[in-house]
Formats: C-alpha cells, structure tokens, sequence
C-alpha cells in the first residue's frame, strides 16, 4: 500500500476515486433506493465480494416499506448491514413489469 506519514504521525494514502451507482436495495422489512459506489472498473458484485466491511454505505437513499409503495424516510447517508440484504440490484437493471411506485421517484438525466 502506498501511503506516507506525517510529523504529527497522520498516514496519508492515495485517493480512491468511486462511481455512483443508483440500486435497490431489498430487506426483510423495507426497500432502500440509493447509490452505492463502486470503482470504475468493478461491477456492483465485484465490489460487495472485495468488501471486508459488514456494511453497505449508501448515500441519497429513500426507504419504503415493505410493499415499496410508501416512503417512509430519506436520508443523506445510510449504512445497511450485509446480514440484512436480501437482494440488489442496480435500477439500471430491472425492466418494469407494473407499475413500481419507487421507481418512478427516482430522479433521471434528461435525455
């Protein structure tokens, strides 16, 4: 690892840039939309499985209930405990089948 360290004892590493990945997030008990970062060259999968920590941070989320119909609070930033996922999945990736209510709250770039 490249790092270098102060007078006061202060380290110092390399900068490690991530891409915001907007995903889904699904609990026993409620439905997380947010973005979840992952370096440029890692896929979603890639960067959970290299993950040592317990926990998937998250920023920008709205959490519903279970049913993903009502929201129930945003927050800046989250921390969702890998024992708690039951599947995600970046919203890229799901091909609306009805209507999700989340889905449509998710904000777009103009296209």
């Amino acid at each position: 690892m490249n790092f270098h360290v102060n007078e006061k004892g202060k380290y110092f590493t390399a900068r490690v840039s991530k891409e915001p990945t907007i995903t889904v997030i699904r609990t026993i008990d409620q439905l997380i939309v947010g973005d979840v970062y992952t370096r440029p060259d890692q896929r979603l999968k890639d960067e959970l499985n290299s993950d040592r920590e317990r926990f998937l941070a998250v920023t920008d989320a709205s959490v519903y209930d279970v049913t993903g119909q009502e929201l129930l609070f945003k927050s800046s930033f989250l921390l969702v405990s890998y024992e708690h996922i039951v599947f995600l999945s970046p919203v890229d990736a799901i091909s609306e089948q009805h209507r999700l209510t989340w889905l449509h709250n998710i904000p777009r770039e103009e296209e």
